[in-house]
């Protein structure tokens, strides 16, 4: 076990991807040795003039200063999983969330919906990224599938095609007579994840911290931070989430309400 831990440590802290040499992996001594900064684009690659492996900075450095590096545009749980760190918060424009969407059982056309989701190597439930920025397409085709009514069926095929992203077309479809459900069933999906969140980060100051040895206890306190920090960093970006989509869907309600208004003064002055 101790020979395992060893030679996943090597692995992990010094394998590198040489973009110049098609993806190709290689070990690099000491390539561990300079850390990640979410503000660098750089990174390790392949030199055929030097034959070796060459870091080339995207910015002049200061003696004595510390260089960074790009491990990538990877989300603070990317990061977390593959080196064992958290960015500091709002510092990794490439952070983002999971969020599970699923279809409901109690659907009407649940199988008919199942079927064509299936067609496109996807399941019940699926997860799709939220970003600090917005959500992709995929996901809002999916929710348009969710809350699709039984005399949408005839799209349900192309709803769960631009879902898996294998439409022939990159623009995103739209169905507006249903846009108001379909950001309302990513609200409350969203809004179930915030709870999750929120009941893991109000528990995790009363975590059993109980271990004999204090070199295990401080190692148990550093994993519990970062899964503190990471939790709350998917959070921030719920909860940005969470306030776009309220929005949204106030301007959208307000705006049918004024279309009443309007068309009830009409049919007053018609009358």
């Amino acid at each position: 076990m101790e020979t395992f831990r060893w030679s996943f440590g090597i692995l992990f802290s010094r394998l590198v991807r040489l973009p110049s040499m098609g993806g190709k992996v290689a070990l690099v001594p000491w390539a561990d040795m300079l850390n990640h900064s979410c503000e660098v684009e750089t990174f390790l690659d392949y030199d055929s003039s030097s034959k070796g492996v060459v870091f080339l900075t995207d910015r002049a450095y200061q003696p004595g200063e510390q260089v960074f590096i790009s491990y990538g545009k990877k989300s603070n749980g990317e990061l977390l999983l593959s080196y064992g760190f958290v960015p500091n918060e709002g510092t990794n424009p490439s952070d983002s969330v999971e969020l599970p969407l699923s279809l409901k059982k109690t659907d009407k056309c649940y199988k008919e919906k199942l079927e064509a989701l299936s067609k496109h190597g996807f399941s019940v439930s699926e997860c799709f990224p939220l970003q600090i920025t917005g959500w992709p397409l995929e996901l809002m085709a999916y929710a348009y599938l969710a809350v699709s009514p039984p005399s949408m069926s005839g799209q349900f095929e192309q709803m769960a095609a631009a879902a898996s992203n294998k439409t022939s077309t990159k623009k995103g479809i739209r169905y507006p007579e249903i846009e108001e459900r379909a950001l309302q069933f990513i609200l409350d999906s969203c809004e179930a994840s915030i709870a999750k969140y929120s009941k893991f980060l109000q528990a995790s100051g009363s975590m059993d911290l109980d271990v004999t040895s204090p070199k295990q206890l401080n190692r148990r306190l550093f994993l519990k931070q970062l899964a503190v920090d990471l939790c709350t960093s998917e959070q921030r970006i719920l909860f940005r989430a969470q306030y776009i989509l309220r929005r949204r869907l106030r301007d959208m309600r307000s705006g049918e309400l004024r279309a009443l208004r309007i068309f009830d003064g009409l049919w007053d002055i018609f009358n």
